[in-house]
């Protein structure tokens, strides 16, 4: 007679990690991980292309919450500086109230001096930097996907 006997004990332990993996939203906090890298270096893209006058327009990008919608997660990145939008996508040719104070232009509604921005009738080219930046993450998300992926993977894996 013969007999045979096996040793369970890793493949008790596997099932304990994924146990674990299941019991504490382990893939769910991965995912909001991979999405806060994600907005981080879409700020860090959109920064780098922002023009600057001031250095407000570039400093103001910022990330918001992560949010859950149904089976999908959501993170905005934005600027609330009012003329975001404008230098983003461009504008019409105007003119603007307003002063130079050293190498500064400052706005000011009440002026009765200013400056044209634009050639007059024209349109002002937008810089594109968020667009840009957004096809760039874009093309780069496979190859972060996947190395994120196979942290993940070897993080539950080997028990860390």
């Amino acid at each position: 007679m013969v007999r045979g006997g096996m040793e369970f004990s890793e493949f008790k332990q596997l099932a304990d990690r994924f146990h674990h993996i299941l019991d504490n939203n382990v893939v769910d906090l991965f995912l909001k991980e991979i999405l806060l890298d994600m907005a981080k270096k879409l700020v860090s893209k959109t920064k780098r292309k922002t023009p600057v006058n001031t250095g407000l327009l570039r400093e103001s990008w910022q990330i918001g919450h992560i949010e859950q919608r149904g089976n999908n997660y959501m993170v905005e990145v934005y600027s609330e500086i009012e003329y975001a939008s404008f230098v983003e996508n461009g504008f019409r040719a105007h003119w603007v109230p307003g002063e130079w104070k050293a190498n500064q232009f400052v706005y000011d509604p009440n002026a009765k001096t200013g400056m044209q921005v634009g050639k007059k009738g024209g349109w002002v080219q937008g810089k594109f930097m968020m667009t840009l930046s957004v096809k760039e993450i874009e093309r780069e998300m496979p190859r972060f996907l996947e190395r994120k992926q196979t942290e993940f993977l070897n993080r539950l894996l080997n028990g860390r």
